[in-house]
């Protein structure tokens, strides 16, 4: 079996690890000469037979043609709308509706498109200027509001704003800037601020039908000049009061945005009058490690990703079972928040994270004696720290011991 891979980062990575592994042969396709190195951590070239680099559409396509693959896939983000458009271009079944290309990434036209299919989703506006940006602000009249880019990802670039001022500093910040994603921010979306509990929805599409794969509790902090930071993640069993609700609405927006094959990774806020999407992605989830997966849920999105390509008849015998996934135990992936400069250390940290009773991995992004600063966003906090146990009490305890270690600068190298 022959898969292109466009920006096989991120969770994207471990996708091709493990088509790799099942003995696909595999091209990659970076969709730009100037992506972010933040992306290239820990990425192996070893996985691919060739290498593509994206600096015309037409010449990147008639490389892909003369690869004559079965599958293409977006790896991460940045990949989606070429991946998109080579699908549509090989005329591949394995792809999604192209006229919806746009607004699987554009976050205002996603908004707007459920919105016109008559699903709950938050009040929005995009201006070019703070002018256009402040009217819309005054009208709406209620604080706080989200400002943020109209294509990112990892909460880059995203500010939850309490009053004016810090408005007119958010947009003031993105305008004329580009993001991680390598998209300038001509413009900035506005949107009404959702109250309510944040849970991310995974999914696996296979000719329209959904398997769901995670459903997660999020819980995020707030950086002093309103920016977010991801703090855990918390898988949740499919026997939570709450899961049918995420679920049922996830699977209309899915079907909404024309995403029919492949993965969804959608960031849903359960309101009090019911769930409202805030994003979605057609593409993994990118905090996601197969081995914890198979630990927690015995098998995750990766890995039914690959299983709808490698073996579609076993993948649908699971969508016909009706039966989504079982918590075998819990988890938290938590993310580190370094709270002051100076330069990296693993090892010490590292030490104490193994006395832990439920420590599974760490992830870190960033090398031992490289200067950190203060995390900022998702793209500077130093790394993944992956907590597994039968008991949640057990994990709560290892989270806090964790949040105490970060405070004491365990992960800094001493003078």
């Amino acid at each position: 079996m022959r898969v292109v891979m466009v920006d096989g980062f991120s969770s994207g990575k471990f996708l091709a690890k493990r088509l790799k592994d099942e003995g696909c042969v595999l091209a990659h396709v970076a969709s730009s000469e100037a992506l972010d190195s933040y992306y290239y951590k820990g990425f192996d070239c070893g996985l691919y037979e060739q290498m593509i680099v994206n600096a015309d559409v037409a010449t990147t396509l008639a490389q892909v043609r003369r690869f004559k693959p079965q599958f293409v896939l977006a790896g991460a983000e940045t990949g989606v709308l070429l991946a998109d458009h080579l699908n549509e271009r090989l005329q591949l079944s394995y792809r999604n509706h192209f006229d919806k290309t746009n607004a699987r990434r554009n976050k205002y036209e996603m908004i707007q498109c459920i919105t016109q299919a008559q699903l709950p989703a938050a009040q929005q506006f995009i201006a070019g200027s703070w002018a256009l940006a402040r009217d819309w602000i005054s009208e709406h009249g209620r604080f706080p509001v989200v400002i943020k880019p109209l294509e990112s990802a990892g909460a880059d670039g995203v500010f939850i704003c309490e009053g004016m001022h810090a408005c007119q500093a958010a947009v003031e910040r993105l305008l004329g800037t580009t993001n991680k994603l390598n998209i300038p921010n001509t413009q900035v979306l506005i949107q009404e601020y959702l109250v309510g509990v944040e849970f991310v929805v995974n999914m696996v599409s296979l000719d329209g039908q959904q398997l769901v794969t995670e459903v997660v509790r999020y819980q995020k902090q707030r950086t002093p000049t309103g920016g977010v930071l991801y703090d855990i993640d918390e898988l949740i069993g499919p026997d939570s009061p709450v899961y049918s609700i995420l679920v049922d609405y996830t699977k209309a927006v899915v079907r909404c945005l024309g995403i029919r094959n492949g993965p969804s990774h959608a960031e849903v806020m359960l309101t009090e009058s019911g769930p409202k999407l805030v994003e979605i992605a057609a593409r993994t989830d990118g905090i996601l490690r197969p081995d914890v997966s198979r630990m927690t849920t015995g098998l995750g999105q990766i890995d039914a990703v690959v299983l709808s390509l490698i073996q579609p008849e076993v993948f649908q015998k699971r969508l016909e079972s009706k039966v989504d996934y079982r918590r075998l135990q819990h988890t938290y992936n938590v993310c580190l928040i370094n709270r002051s400069e100076g330069c990296f250390e693993r090892d010490v940290f590292l030490k104490e994270l193994l006395k832990l009773e439920s420590f599974f991995e760490a992830v870190f992004y960033v090398e031992s004696g490289q200067h950190i600063g203060v995390t900022q966003d998702v793209f500077s906090q130093p790394g993944t720290v992956y907590l597994v146990n039968s008991d949640p009490a057990v994990i709560e305890a290892d989270y806090r011991r964790i949040r105490a270690l970060e405070l004491r600068g365990a992960y800094l190298a001493s003078g």
